[in-house]
């Protein structure tokens, strides 16, 4: 039997993985994704799968349930030798798709990955069973081709593209002509990238699911293309709040044919061949002027299958769509609607039999905070059963807007590609655990029990507008939004905040004196962990959230200096212990950003995009989303979230998007690399008796 040319790229991505662990790879005969994990001649381990995704889901699920470890974004640990298991190990995923990503993920998470990023994400996404994943990295390269074509200079279009850091958003056809726009040579170091990233995707079976043509086009087409017609947007939150959105081009028209097949065109030629085209009409709000939606999904759809005859048109449910009328005049069968929040599906019956995926949203602009329904991804299969016995469900989706936070709902919802059947939460939770640490400790188990019952229970936290804003909240109504509390720290400051984000809840889900209790539970395994790098991870995250709890605690009395005193201290105290971990360095990302730079001045504009993003995340016009996307991240507790709760202190309430604006446009150095012991500044919190 010939061995298929996919073995040797799954037996490079173990080599990657699991360093010195070695494995025999073969290849399982149908269609379908399946492993089995079974024992080989002379003591190997064999892993066999019917494609690379499936062979490094069996790693994973072998490296967890056998030799008690795992591989993660939040550290690694490895076991010394890798045994074949006593029986064999065998499980097919019932999903047609299992979909990774939400679109804005790159902004929030991947904006500025370089290669090794990308190679490690892309392997990690296969083991935990992805096989399809958004991806609008290099995606600009397409537009300047394109639009170029239709009376636009280069320089006008560079200046319409935003940085990469908010591109996302410019595919969704929110924003444009943000931050100083891009330049010729970093949309071409993009595009290489790219290439690579689609290449390496293709080879492990990940189906990258690329940007269709929307309609998006810059200002002045009309004027420059006589005849067409173009519908201004208004502004993003349904032309209520946020900056301008760009120009729609009625996608019924001949003209939007004409730049369609430009875009498809030049996308192949860049990019090669895709069959999996994400487009969404009326994202967040929108207009389609005089002409019917269904009559501007018969236009997408022409020009996608024109492009493209076996296309796959993927859709979002979010936001009071797709609507009905999609489904009455477009081929139904070829869409897949990625149900972000898990519970449209129930009021849309279905989707009116369009294929669809099941979905989560544990997490909102890549904010930090312990959050995500462990029993309701355990008990999904249940209430699944029916749609997929049926057909129509054919697909899980990840759709956390960041996905660098909270590794036990990642593995666990993970773990849903591979079973039918509703999962044992106690007898997993104690599996994941052991396989996390590398040990059954009592003390970390009786934590993460503790952590389940309470950040990581089951709560619908609905969002809460600041007073003033029934317009927009009303506006918002139908966005279904339930999102993690998120920190005080990075909340405008105030006598009386409660929320950081205008979208986030105002309250905690959970009793804080469990999750303190989790915590003093998890560092009592000290000795027996602290070497543990997965465990030295999770020792900063739980720590970080006792003391942003500690810290919501004290607003009701900040107005006492005494208080004011011991929350500004609580900061300093966080900054210091995020500083020891790469995950939590603001350094990092300004780095990261910065070397995306081909000269001073480049770099200067994209660590001003970047820092923007994650305190008030465009220019003034995008206050509404301020702090949308805060995080906990050392360099950003102390040289920004604790100037502004010290000035305010100081000097009361100022102009704080200006303040913002300026800091981001302000150069400093912070450290990209961590420092100190993450379990003895924990430890060292625990015996302190000044209350912080």
């Amino acid at each position: 039997m010939t061995t298929p040319a996919w073995v040797p790229v799954a037996q490079e991505a173990l080599r990657r993985l699991a360093g010195p662990l070695a494995f025999e790879v073969r290849a399982l005969p149908g269609d379908g994704d399946r492993f089995e994990v079974r024992a080989g001649e002379e003591g190997r381990t064999v892993l066999a799968g019917t494609g690379p995704v499936a062979v490094l889901s069996g790693f994973a699920h072998y490296l967890r349930h056998v030799a008690r470890g795992t591989v993660s974004r939040w550290g690694d640990h490895l076991p010394e030798h890798a045994p074949p298991p006593a029986e064999p190990l065998a499980a097919a995923s019932p999903y047609r798709y299992r979909v990774a990503y939400n679109l804005t993920v790159a902004g929030y998470t991947t904006p500025f990955y370089d290669w090794d990023d990308w190679q490690r994400e892309l392997d990690l996404l296969a083991a935990s069973g992805v096989n399809a994943a958004h991806l609008t990295l290099g995606q600009e390269a397409v537009w300047l081709a394109a639009f170029a074509e239709f009376g636009y200079t280069e320089s006008e279009l560079l200046a319409w593209i935003v940085p990469p850091s908010h591109q996302p958003w410019q595919w969704l056809n929110n924003i444009h002509s943000f931050g100083g726009g891009t330049t010729r040579g970093l949309v071409e170091r993009r595009a290489e990238l790219a290439v690579l990233v689609l290449a390496r995707m293709r080879e492990l079976g990940i189906t990258p699911i690329l940007p269709g043509f929307s309609g998006t086009v810059p200002g002045g087409f009309a004027e420059r293309n006589p005849g067409a017609v173009v519908v201004p947007q208004g502004r993003w939150f349904m032309d209520v709040a946020g900056p301008a959105r760009p120009d729609w081009l009625d996608t019924s028209t001949p003209h939007y044919a004409q730049v369609a097949a430009a875009f498809y065109r030049h996308q192949r030629e860049r990019f090669g061949e895709s069959g999996t085209w994400a487009v969404d009409l009326l994202h967040e709000g929108g207009k389609t002027g005089g002409t019917s939606l269904a009559d501007a999904a018969c236009g997408v759809e022409r020009a996608m299958r024109a492009a493209d005859p076996g296309y796959l048109w993927v859709v979002q449910a979010w936001a009071g769509n797709p609507r009905e009328e999609l489904f009455e005049v477009c081929d139904r069968q070829r869409m897949l609607v990625l149900d972000l929040t898990g519970d449209t599906w129930r009021r849309a019956g279905g989707f009116w039999g369009a294929p669809w995926a099941y979905g989560i949203l544990p997490n909102y602009g890549g904010r930090h905070g312990l959050y995500g329904s462990l029993p309701d991804i355990a008990a999904a299969p249940a209430a699944l059963a029916a749609p997929l016995a049926s057909g129509e469900l054919t697909g899980l989706t990840n759709m956390a807007e960041g996905v660098q936070t909270n590794p036990v709902v990642w593995d666990l919802f993970a773990d849903l590609a591979w079973t039918r059947e509703p999962v044992d939460l106690d007898a997993w939770l104690a599996d994941w655990v052991h396989a996390r640490y590398g040990a059954a400790d009592p003390d970390a188990l009786e934590a993460w029990r503790l952590l389940r019952a309470s950040a990581y229970a089951t709560w619908g936290g609905e969002t809460s507008m600041p007073e003033g804003d029934e317009e927009f909240a009303e506006k918002l109504a139908d966005f279904h939004v339930y999102a993690a509390t998120d920190s005080v720290f990075a909340a405008t400051p105030s006598f009386t905040a409660d929320q950081a984000s205008a979208v986030g809840p105002r309250r905690l889900h959970y009793d804080p004196a469990q999750v303190e209790a989790a915590w003093r539970l998890l560092l009592k395994a000290a000795p027996r962990l602290r070497e543990r790098d997965t465990y030295r991870h999770d020792v900063v995250d739980v720590t970080r959230q006792v003391l942003d709890d500690r810290g919501r605690a004290l607003v009701p009395r900040l107005a006492e200096p005494a208080v004011q005193e011991r929350f500004l201290r609580l900061i300093d105290v966080q900054d210091r212990l995020l500083a020891t971990r790469p995950e939590f360095l603001l350094g990092r990302w300004l780095r990261d950003a910065r070397r995306w730079g081909a000269d001073e001045g480049e770099r200067r504009d994209l660590e001003r995009a970047a820092k923007r993003l994650v305190t008030v995340w465009g220019g003034p016009d995008a206050a509404i989303l301020t702090e949308y996307a805060n995080r906990n991240w050392a360099g950003l507790m102390s040289g920004y979230y604790r100037e502004r709760w010290r000035t305010f202190f100081a000097q009361g309430e100022i102009d704080w998007n200006a303040f913002g604006q300026a800091w981001a446009d302000r150069h400093a150095d912070h450290p990209a690399e961590p420092s100190g012991d993450p379990v003895a500044i924990a430890l060292e919190i625990l015996g302190d008796r000044t209350e912080i």
